[in-house]
């Protein structure tokens, strides 16, 4: 029933104007905490504080971690009632709680710690050594009366003195010592407290088993194929031919790179140059007269005129001073893979190789 009430909520506004759609907040009992009313609020953006069931709140907290922050609250999402307290961490970025909370609370620490460790050990049960507030204010006379009042609390959430028994005996109160206090015996400074207990939790967290995802992984993204064919590079590389190679391979690899980095400038200044140093390969002076007087089939002729108009472009944004408008030139804009390989696949056909051109001397 609350979808149907809050569509049809109208609230009229004190002026003019349409009247309002969405409450300041919305308040309800445990009928209304549903996942289903819970996700139409967040969608309608629309403020609520609603009580959780036990059923549902115990499952919730069964599937938080270990976790330490500047506050301790006593449950996962904070309502209107909640009070959440400071843990130990946040005198980190309160300085004015060093001398009343942090600085008591590592004295006590380290005394626990001695008691913990001198406890009697016994083969029979696996016995806590349990301490009292009495214990404390003996050991730590002159401690303020009210850290002292707020202790038991701050021991039951900071995450070196929680877990074990605790309670309340003739109107005292009690608490037993894990072993795991022993671990923060060479903290003695707020900071290595801190981060002891970050390391601890860390620890904790890593042991857990990896969750149930709530949402299908995304699918890994497929590697880009290279602008340039490897198998091409590697024919070219392997030609035995008189011409020196190096430098249009050099090139090309620097525009494979460049492809996959995506900088669309560097790939275009690249390409340019590839296009300006093969004509010899073919005898020709240039590589206009390269597209009009090679060997090139229907579709190649197509491939070539693609990086005629290419060339003309790249001609002109490279070198183009700056101005007002905004450059629009991107990795999209590079003439196709096809292209390029049909023109390298060409300057391999063509190149000479050593072998003819010693058959030719020895015929001379």
């Amino acid at each position: 029933m609350l979808v149907p009430v809050l569509d049809g909520l109208r609230i009229r506004r004190c002026g003019p104007g349409r009247p309002r759609r969405r409450p300041d907040r919305l308040r309800g009992d445990t009928a209304y905490s549903s996942r289903a009313n819970r996700a139409y609020l967040r969608r309608r953006d629309i403020k609520a504080t609603i009580v959780e069931p036990d059923d549902q709140r115990d499952k919730r907290r069964r599937h938080v971690g270990p976790s330490y922050g500047l506050t301790s609250h006593s449950s996962f999402r904070i309502s209107d009632d909640d009070r959440p307290a400071l843990t130990i961490a946040a005198a980190l970025h309160v300085p004015e709680l060093r001398p009343l909370v942090a600085d008591p609370f590592l004295r006590v620490l380290h005394v626990l710690i001695a008691i913990q460790r001198s406890a009697p050990l016994s083969t029979q049960k696996a016995a806590r050594p349990r301490f009292t507030l009495a214990d404390i204010e003996r050991k730590l006379p002159g401690l303020p009366r009210g850290f002292l009042a707020r202790l038991p609390d701050v021991l039951t959430h900071e995450p070196a003195t929680r877990g074990g028994s605790s309670g309340t005996e003739d109107g005292t109160w009690w608490h037993e010592l894990r072993r795991e206090i022993r671990q923060y015996r060479n903290a003695t400074a707020l900071h290595e407290y801190v981060h002891t207990t970050a390391d601890i939790i860390t620890a904790q967290a890593e042991a857990l088993p990896a969750p149930h995802p709530l949402v299908p992984a995304p699918a890994p993204t497929p590697a880009l194929s290279p602008y340039v064919a490897d198998e091409l590079i590697a024919d070219l590389e392997a030609k035995d031919t008189t011409f020196r190679t190096d430098k249009p391979l050099t090139l090309v690899r620097e525009l494979n790179a460049n492809h996959a980095d995506q900088h669309p400038y560097a790939c275009q200044m690249l390409l340019r140059a590839i296009l300006d140093h093969i004509p010899p390969i073919f005898g020709q002076k240039n590589f206009q007269h390269v597209v009009a007087h090679g060997p090139w089939g229907r579709t190649e002729k197509v491939y070539m005129k693609q990086l005629t108009e290419f060339r003309a472009s790249a001609d002109d944004a490279p070198h183009r001073q700056i101005g007002t408008r905004t450059s629009r030139f991107s990795i999209s804009d590079l003439p196709t893979r096809a292209s390029v390989n049909a023109l390298l696949e060409g300057v391999l056909d063509h190149l000479p190789s050593s072998s003819s051109r010693r058959h030719n001397d020895v015929g001379a």
